[in-house]
C-alpha cells in the first residue's frame, strides 16, 4: 500500500502532563477544520522530512511503474496542466502549459516508462480518487505535465557515451543542462538545451537525440521533460538510452505507429521494441533519476527535497477510537507500532471535500488529536494517516460520524 503526505492543521490540547503546540491553517473557503495535537514532555524526536510539503489529497504517485525508487532522493517530480471549460485544443506542449490551468497537485514518478497503452483509467491518487480537473472531470486527455529530475548513472551502469531517445504519444520536448557541453549559450551555463523535440499530435513516435552525452559516475544532468496528452485513446511516454559512438542513427528514429513498437490491445506486448532492445536500447530506470535540489533541504521544518511517494517502513495503526464528541469538535486517539507523525484526513461526506491536518513533524507512538471547526449536522469520515521516520505511510480504516 502506498501512502502519502498531507496538508494539515495543528494546535494544542492540555490534558494531564500534556504540553501545547499551536499550528493552524484551513483549506478552502467552505471548511475551517483544524486539529489540535496533544504533545507530551517525552515528545522530542522530529522527522528529518517536512511531512507538510506534499498533501496526500494533492499527491499523485506513479501508477504505471512497479520498480521502486532506491532512496527518498530518487525520482521525478512533475507538475500538471489541464484544459478548462471551452478552452481551445492545441497541438504543441508549450501552448498547453502557457494557456491551460496549472493544477495544485504534485506528481512523483519512478521513471518515464509508459509503453503504448490504452488510456481509460486516468491517474489514481493515494486518497482513493483519480486526478481530476477543477470541474471534477477525470483527466484522460488534453493535459500536460512537466517532469523535473537529474539524469545519473546507476550502480550497474558503466561510464561512457550515451544517446537518448523518446517514444511518445503525444508530444514531448526533452531539455537538459549538460555541465560538460553547453550548447545554447556557453556564457550562460544555466540555459536549457532542447535535446529532443518530439512535439505535436502523433501516434507513438521515436525521436532520437542528435548528439551524445558523456556520462560519468559522479555526473548529474538536469532534465526537464515537457509532455502532453492530446486526444484519447492511446498514451505512450518513454525515455530510453544506449551506449553509442554516434547519435541519431538508429533505423527506427522518426518511425511511428501505435501498433509499431508495442501492442496496446494486448497489455503493451513488445513488437519492434524487441529490435530496439537487441540493439542495446533500454528504459532509464528508477536509479537513473535524482530529484532536483531546491535548496530547502536544510529547512527548519525539515527536508522538502524528497520523494513523497517513497515506500519506507509502514507503521501499523491500532486502537483508533473516539475519545469525545461535541457539537462540532471530535477528539481521537490511536497508537502506532513504530514512531510516526500525527495526521488525520477528514472527508465531508455531504460535499466530498477532503481536509488533511498539519503535523508538528514530531515522531511518536501514542497519538491524540482534537478536530475542530466541523459543521453542525454534517456527515464526516475520519482516517488516520501515519508516516514513519523513513517515510513509510499507512491510512487507517475510517470512522464515520455525524455532528449535531
Amino acid at each position: 500500500m502506498r501512502t502519502y503526505n498531507f496538508k494539515t492543521f495543528t494546535a494544542t490540547v492540555g490534558l494531564g502532563l500534556i504540553m501545547g503546540l499551536n499550528i493552524s491553517c484551513s483549506q478552502g473557503a467552505s471548511e475551517n477544520i483544524k486539529a489540535e495535537i496533544a504533545v507530551t514532555a517525552q515528545d522530542s524526536e522530529k522527522s528529518i522530512y517536512n511531512n507538510n510539503a506534499y498533501p496526500v489529497n494533492k499527491l499523485v504517485c506513479d501508477p504505471f511503474d512497479p520498480d521502486p525508487v532506491p532512496s527518498p532522493k530518487h525520482g521525478i517530480k512533475s507538475s500538471l496542466w489541464f484544459r478548462g471549460f471551452n478552452q481551445p485544443i492545441y497541438q504543441n506542449v508549450m501552448s498547453y502549459i502557457n494557456n491551460y490551468t496549472h493544477s495544485d497537485q504534485t506528481l512523483f514518478f519512478n521513471s518515464v516508462n509508459v509503453p503504448t497503452r490504452m488510456f481509460y483509467d486516468g491517474f489514481p491518487i493515494e486518497s482513493g480518487d483519480v486526478v481530476r480537473d477543477d470541474l471534477g472531470t477525470q483527466l484522460i486527455e488534453y493535459f500536460a505535465m512537466k517532469f523535473e529530475s537529474q539524469i545519473v548513472l546507476g550502480e550497474n551502469d558503466s561510464e561512457g557515451l550515451y544517446e537518448l531517445a523518446m517514444l511518445s504519444d503525444d508530444g514531448t520536448i526533452l531539455k537538459i543542462k549538460d555541465p560538460d557541453n553547453v550548447i545554447n549559450d556557453p556564457n550562460n551555463p544555466s540555459a536549457w538545451e532542447t535535446h529532443i523535440n518530439n512535439d505535436g499530435d502523433t501516434p507513438t513516435r521515436m525521436k532520437c537525440s542528435s548528439r551524445l552525452i558523456n556520462m560519468k559516475k559522479d555526473k548529474k544532468i538536469a532534465m526537464e521533460l515537457l509532455y502532453y496528452q492530446g486526444p484519447r485513446y492511446h498514451i505512450s511516454n518513454m525515455l530510453i538510452w544506449r551506449k553509442a559512438t554516434q547519435a541519431g542513427k538508429d533505423a527506427y528514429c522518426n518511425h511511428s505507429g501505435n501498433q509499431y513498437f508495442f501492442n496496446p490491445n494486448n497489455n503493451s506486448a513488445p513488437l519492434k521494441w524487441l529490435d530496439l532492445e537487441a540493439r542495446g536500447w533500454k528504459v532509464l530506470g528508477s536509479a537513473n533519476y535524482l530529484l532536483p535540489e531546491s535548496g530547502n533541504s536544510s529547512s527548519e521544518d525539515g527536508d522538502t527535497d524528497y520523494n513523497a511517494c517513497y515506500n519506507g517502513t509502514i507503521p501499523v495503526i491500532s486502537n483508533f477510537q473516539v475519545i469525545e464528541q461535541l457539537s462540532n469538535e471530535v477528539s481521537f486517539s490511536w497508537k502506532t507500532d513504530i514512531k510516526a507523525v500525527s495526521l488525520m484526513m477528514v472527508t465531508n461526506l455531504d460535499t466530498g471535500e477532503k481536509t488533511v491536518t498539519q503535523t508538528d513533524n514530531v515522531l511518536r507512538t501514542t497519538h491524540q488529536i482534537m478536530i475542530t471547526g466541523l459543521k453542525n449536522n454534517t456527515n464526516y469520515r475520519f482516517q488516520v494517516v501515519a508516516i514513519s521516520e523513513d517515510l513509510g505511510r499507512a491510512i487507517s480504516p475510517a470512522i464515520d460520524l455525524t455532528t449535531f
